[in-house]
């Protein structure tokens, strides 16, 4: 096929590999917390296929059987694809409406990080990037949910879950890694870490919500007045 013989397709298929390695441990769990909560194959597969959104997945499967209440916190979760979709519409200003809307699914913070921090500093084909990173994550969440959902009983070790909470900041970490040397987007990982306890105290549930917007529009603003400057 001629999309493997592409230079930026190939290179995104290079990044993506320690992404995929991180969300299998992200979505076996997604997988076996399904089956544990009774859903059918097809619920728990139609979150990844569909939606391939992990705190969102983990609250629908947790909490599927509060029905519309759940409707305010999914609309706030999924606040942050505008800004990651909007922050990408400059890169594919000519690619079609239709190629977009079928690849959308997958646009996740991983990618969306993989993409910007790569898209600043070399001149390529970025959708076809953006396909090669986004595409094998996909593939291998989806695939990892069906494995955690028919494997559940047999990882429910208490080992393999303590495994799963340091996945997320190591993944976290190598996602800054690649922001480097652009000080003020590494920035916004080290004022997360050191101000989420105050985080934490002031908005309790609601932090994962609130706080990113309130860094991002923080360093926005510095760098905006830096460069009016």
């Amino acid at each position: 096929m001629k999309l493997f013989s592409n230079k930026s397709f190939n290179a995104g298929l290079k990044d993506s590999i320690s992404f995929g390695l991180a969300f299998i441990f992200l979505y076996v769990p997604i997988g076996a917390l399904g089956a544990s909560q009774g859903l059918s194959l097809f619920e728990v597969m139609a979150t990844s296929i569909f939606i391939f959104s992990t705190p969102l997945q983990f609250l629908l499967i947790q909490s599927y059987s509060s029905g519309i209440s759940l409707i305010p916190i999914i609309l706030a979760l999924n606040s942050r694809f505008i800004l990651m979709s909007s922050a990408l519409s400059g890169y594919f200003k000519n690619i079609s409406y239709k190629n977009i809307f079928l690849s959308s699914i997958l646009i996740v913070p991983s990618v969306f990080s993989a993409c910007i921090s790569r898209f600043k500093n070399k001149e390529e084909n970025y959708f076809l990037y953006f396909l090669g990173v986004g595409l094998p994550i996909y593939l291998v969440s989806v695939l990892s949910t069906l494995i955690g959902y028919y494997t559940g009983s047999e990882i429910s070790s208490p080992l393999f879950y303590e495994i799963v909470k340091i996945v997320l900041p190591l993944q976290f970490t190598a996602l800054a890694a690649k922001h480097w040397p652009d000080y003020l987007d590494i920035s916004a990982y080290w004022i997360g870490l050191l101000l989420a306890p105050i985080f934490l105290f002031l908005f309790k549930e609601y932090t994962m919500i609130i706080a990113p917007f309130l860094i991002g529009i923080s360093l926005a603003t510095f760098d905006y007045i830096g460069k009016k400057k």
